[in-house]
């Protein structure tokens, strides 16, 4: 096992929810929607699309400052760090926070090249 895989591990661990020892606040989910495919014979038929959940070990607090470029970013909004989850996270994907779906307006892995050990999401605080 390399470097950067015990780096993820170790990030997983200090993640988990603070009931379970680690550093993780409230609930925060990955959120995943994908839309349903027609019946090509039956196009008219509405087709619901398929969503998809994954928890994520994670901790929410404000932005910090030295991301904050008063556009995209803003002050008032939070930055979410969590472990990699079980798929590769999506900026067409929701962050659900407490139950609360939110839209990300950027989704930074961390490294930026090579084995992920974590993201960095932005959203609306």
């Amino acid at each position: 096992m390399g470097f950067y895989d015990e780096m993820a591990e170790m990030v997983t661990e200090l993640l988990q929810s603070d009931a379970d020892g680690g550093l993780g606040q409230g609930i925060v989910q990955l959120k995943r929607e994908t839309p349903g495919v027609p019946d090509p014979d039956q196009l008219w038929v509405p087709v619901e699309p398929s969503v998809e959940t994954w928890p994520l070990e994670a901790v929410v607090r404000r932005v910090s400052q030295k991301y904050v470029d008063g556009t995209l970013i803003v002050a008032t909004d939070n930055q979410v760090t969590f472990a990699v989850p079980e798929v590769v996270p999506a900026m067409t994907d929701l962050l659900v926070i407490d139950g609360v779906e939110l839209a990300m307006k950027d989704l930074r892995p961390i490294p930026p090249a090579g084995t992920v050990v974590a993201y960095i999401a932005f959203v609306a605080g």
